[in-house]
C-alpha cells in the first residue's frame, strides 16, 4: 500500500480472550494503527459509523461488501476464512469460493477491495453488526481474464440408470472432494459442482500464469481420477469404471457474488465459460481426456505438448474453433 491503511480502515480491538493472539498486518504498514489484533474472530466489512464494534475491521471502500469476510480462530490457533462478498476475497491472489471454509496460514495475504492487503501474523508487532442502512455494494464492472476448467464424468446418464442413486452420489461426492483439493492446491478457485461436472477457474492475478496453472492442474486431475477409479474406497461402483473428461478455455469474463444476504455463490458470464462446456463434450478415447481452446494452447505452448485436433464448428459460435488435446508437460 502506498499510504497508511489508517486512512482506509477503522478498527476497535476486542477484549483479550484465552485464545492465541493473531494479527492482520496491512502490507506497507507504518505503525500500530495498521496492525489489527484479534482472538477468536474478526469480521471485515464496509465502513459505517454505526457498525464500529470491537472485532470489526471496517474498510472505506465501496467495492467492499457490508459483510465481506470473516476470519475465525480455533483455540489451537488454526484460522479459517470465509468469503461472503460480492466482489470477492483473495488469499495470495487466489479468489475464494463464497461461503467455503478455507484455512488461512501465517504469512498468507488477504486482498480486500481495491487496495487493502492484510497479512496474517502470529507474532506481536514491534509497536503496537449488520449495517442498519439499505446501502448496497456496487459490483465490480471490470472484465477479468480467466482460464476455465470443466470436468465431467463420462457416461453419467448411463450410470444413473444402472446404479443405486445413493451409492452413486456417495462415490461422486468422494471423488469431487479430492478433485476440489487438487484445484485449490494448484491455485484455482472452485466455482461449483453441477451434478456430474466440476467447474473451476484460474484468473489473472493468481500466482504464475493462469493458463499454465490450469493446464498443470488438469494433468494432475487426470492422474488423480485414474487413482480414484482403482480405489474402491473412493469409487465403489463395481463394473462401471470412473472416467472423466476435461476442457480448458481462456478469455474475459465478468465475475461477481450473488445472494440477498451476502454472497451465496459466484456468477461468471463470458464466452470462455460456454466454450469450455461445449468442447468438453468432444472428448473421446481418440482425442484424449483433456481438450483446450486455441488461446489456452497459445499461452501455454512453451510449457506443454499439445496435439492438433483440427477445426470444429461448435453450437452457438459463428466461427470454427481450432481445438487441441493437452498431452503432457514438456519438462
Amino acid at each position: 500500500m502506498d499510504a497508511s491503511s489508517s486512512t482506509l480502515t477503522n478498527y476497535l480491538p476486542p477484549e483479550v480472550m484465552e485464545y492465541p493472539g493473531k494479527w492482520l498486518v496491512a502490507e506497507g504498514s507504518s505503525g500500530p494503527e495498521d496492525v489489527f489484533l484479534f482472538f477468536n474472530r474478526v469480521e471485515i466489512g464496509r465502513f459505517h459509523e454505526k457498525r464500529r464494534l470491537p472485532g470489526m475491521l471496517l474498510v472505506r471502500d465501496q467495492t467492499v461488501s457490508s459483510r465481506h469476510c470473516v476470519i475465525t480462530q480455533d483455540p489451537d490457533g488454526r484460522c479459517i476464512v470465509r468469503d461472503m462478498s460480492r466482489n470477492g476475497t483473495r488469499v495470495d491472489g487466489r479468489r475464494l469460493t463464497p461461503n467455503l471454509a478455507t484455512e488461512l496460514e501465517l504469512g498468507q495475504v488477504l486482498s480486500i477491495g481495491k487496495t487493502l492487503r492484510l497479512r496474517l501474523d502470529g507474532r506481536p508487532p514491534a509497536e503496537l453488526i449488520a449495517e442498519p442502512t439499505g446501502a448496497t455494494t456496487p459490483g465490480n464492472t471490470e472484465r477479468t481474464l480467466v482460464t476455465v476448467l470443466v470436468g465431467d464424468i463420462r457416461n453419467y446418464t448411463t450410470l444413473v440408470r444402472m446404479v443405486d442413486s445413493t451409492e452413486l452420489q456417495e462415490s461422486v461426492n468422494r471423488v469431487f472432494s479430492r478433485l476440489e483439493a487438487e484445484v485449490q492446491s494448484f491455485g484455482g478457485t472452485l466455482k461449483e459442482f453441477q451434478g456430474d461436472a466440476l467447474f473451476a477457474f484460474w484468473e489473472k492475478g493468481s500466482n504464475g500464469c493462469h493458463a499454465t496453472q490450469a493446464c498443470e492442474a488438469a494433468l494432475h486431475l487426470k492422474k488423480t481420477v485414474a487413482r480414484l477409479a482403482a480405489d474402491p474406497s473412493a469409487w465403489s461402483i463395481a463394473g462401471a469404471p470412473l472416467q472423466m473428461d476435461f476442457a480448458l478455455a481462456t478469455g474475459y469474463v465478468m465475475i461477481s457474488g450473488y445472494g440477498n444476504d451476502g454472497a451465496l455463490s459466484l456468477s461468471m458470464v463470458g464466452e470462455s465459460v460456454v466454450l469450455a462446456f461445449r468442447i468438453e463434450k468432444l472428448a473421446t478415447k481418440k482425442t484424449g481426456p483433456i481438450i483446450v481452446c486455441p488461446i489456452t494452447r497459445k499461452i501455454s505452448d512453451e510449457a506443454f505438448k499439445f496435439k492438433d485436433l483440427g477445426m470444429h464448428q461448435l453450437k452457438g459460435f459463428d466461427e470454427e474453433q481450432n481445438l487441441y488435446a493437452l498431452v503432457k508437460a514438456k519438462k
